[in-house]
């Protein structure tokens, strides 16, 4: 029984990926598994979701993107004009991919297929995945560093860096700078205390996938809760620049 249940499943998924060939392209405003979330001048973020046996219509990626991976997924891809090839993702994985891509994505898996994909409205120059040097320095006072907070570098580009930040329970940020714009993705929920330059604290609770964008600020980040905290942190280079960000979470 149960490989006839593979078989079937897989003679589903070739005979959806014959008809996404036939179908006529849909820009990702128009997909019904891709759900506008935040948009703003640097980013227009979309929460995708495609369920176990599912597929999403072939559709257009007109910029250039980075998707995180909310939880693990194992789908086919399938490119216009190609076969479709198998792809497994991480939960928290990180991928760039550059403007023009038009597919479409079923899933083969037993869990949802899920990401925030973050689409760079301004062109990306110079972009490279980090492959030596990719420890970000943790601003941290305690004497154990086994208790400090650690980053990971990810992707470059002239115009944007994305990293991971890695916080255990207690542990703490110390004061510094972000010169330019940020857009966080939580990779699990959190409770975190936020010291701005000049203000009193304050309580911040995060949940998976559920985005936070911040304008440039000086400030210090304790995770004042009992489980460690992941967040993915796109930081735009750059001028200050305020945005009037539309959040549709």
């Amino acid at each position: 029984m149960r490989n006839f249940s593979i078989a079937t499943l897989f003679v589903i998924l070739v005979l959806t990926a014959w008809t996404q060939q036939a179908q006529a392209p849909v820009e990702i405003t128009s997909e019904p598994s891709h759900h506008l979330v935040l948009e703003n001048t640097f980013v227009r973020v979309f929460a995708v979701s495609v369920d176990p046996g599912k597929s999403s219509l072939m559709h257009h990626h007109g910029h250039d993107y980075l998707s995180v991976s909310l939880g693990d997924a194992q789908i086919m891809n399938t490119k216009q004009g190609t076969q479709p090839v198998a792809a497994s993702f991480k939960d928290g994985d990180v991928r760039f991919t550059p403007a023009g891509l038009v597919h479409a994505v079923s899933n083969s898996g037993t869990t949802p297929f899920r990401n925030r994909t973050i689409e760079l409205m301004q062109p990306t120059t110079n972009q490279k995945a980090c492959t030596e040097s990719c420890s970000v320095v943790v601003p941290c006072d305690s004497a154990n560093k086994a208790d400090c907070p650690s980053g990971v570098r990810l992707f470059t580009s002239d115009q944007w860096t994305i990293s991971t930040v890695t916080f255990p329970p207690g542990s703490k940020i110390g004061e510094h700078a972000h010169a330019g714009n940020v857009l966080l993705v939580p990779l699990t929920d959190a409770d975190l205390t936020e010291k701005n330059q000049g203000k009193a604290e304050t309580a911040v609770h995060l949940k998976t996938g559920e985005l936070v964008w911040n304008d440039p600020e000086t400030h210090a980040v304790s995770n004042t809760g009992k489980t460690t905290a992941q967040l993915v942190i796109l930081e735009f280079k750059g001028p200050p620049t305020k945005v009037d960000d539309r959040v549709r979470q």
